[in-house]
């Protein structure tokens, strides 16, 4: 009970979320945990975005880090850290340069990197799911493991989202082991914590983000890990946590990260 951390959770802030933060602030304890970080999805730009569907408006930002200040200082509030996801755009990386450090202007203490779009293609939507048929795997994957490398370089984030995104809808190559060899090393050059994502249990991959082969590299090359469940309702909020942990013990990681404001990191044990 209290021990572990969420560390990727939404509110409807975001427009594909069903809950406010307060309702999900107010999930975290109820649902066995010490704490969290809320990380809405910050603005895209409105070629990728125009009804705000899948990502804060702009006018939003400075409102989401005050209510989520207010709530943290509520008595026996949970641990809350102010968090965001940034999309890495790979068409213009500037754009994400720039929102995250408007991000950290206005108070978020850790930005979560993630690739859902590749020139403007949003491989995980399931409306456009046709697109797969014109590319290929062996080329998205390619593609969004090339993309993924270059995010986790660039410095600008504290941990990568579900790493393996590109699988979600059971897309795979014949041989994967490439990419995440190559992602492996990206993240340990660049000393990025890796999320540990229960979502993919929910999708049609039906499994964790990162694939166990995955996190096995990502384990041989030293990178630390955080426990997330990517939580877009209050009954996402550390969902299979026990089990993941299990997991993740009996191939040896002894701790997870808990990322805090400053650049800091708390470390829960589970050895």
């Amino acid at each position: 009970m209290y021990r572990y951390a969420d560390c990727h959770m939404h509110s409807k802030l975001c427009g594909h979320a069903e809950d406010s933060l307060a309702d999900m602030v107010a999930a975290i304890k109820p649902a066995g945990l010490m704490g969290g970080i809320m990380t809405e999805h910050l603005p895209l730009p409105k070629t990728h975005d125009p009804h705000h569907e899948v990502s804060m408006p702009a006018s939003a930002l400075v409102g989401y880090v005050e209510e989520l200040r207010e709530l943290r200082s509520q008595p026996d509030a949970p641990r809350l850290v102010i968090g965001a996801e940034a999309d890495w755009l790979s068409e213009n990386p500037a754009w994400t340069a720039d929102s995250v450090a408007r991000a950290r202007r206005a108070g978020v203490e850790v930005v979560l990197g993630s690739v859902h779009m590749l020139d403007g293609w949003a491989f995980d939507n399931p409306n456009h799911l046709d697109a797969w048929d014109r590319y290929g795997v062996e080329d998205v994957w390619e593609a969004y493991f090339t993309q993924w490398c270059r995010a986790a370089a660039s410095g600008l984030f504290d941990v990568m989202a579900h790493p393996d995104l590109v699988k979600k809808f059971g897309h795979r190559p014949v041989n994967p082991l490439p990419y995440y060899r190559k992602a492996a090393q990206a993240a340990k050059d660049s000393g990025v914590i890796c999320e540990v994502s229960t979502a993919g249990l929910r999708k049609p991959c039906r499994e964790l983000y990162p694939s166990l082969p995955f996190l096995r590299e990502l384990k041989r090359c030293g990178v630390e890990f955080c426990l997330s469940s990517d939580a877009h309702s209050t009954t996402e909020i550390g969902a299979d946590f026990p089990e993941t942990v299990l997991v993740l013990q009996l191939m040896g990681i002894k701790r997870l990260a808990y990322p805090q404001r400053d650049g800091e990191v708390a470390w829960i044990d589970i050895s």
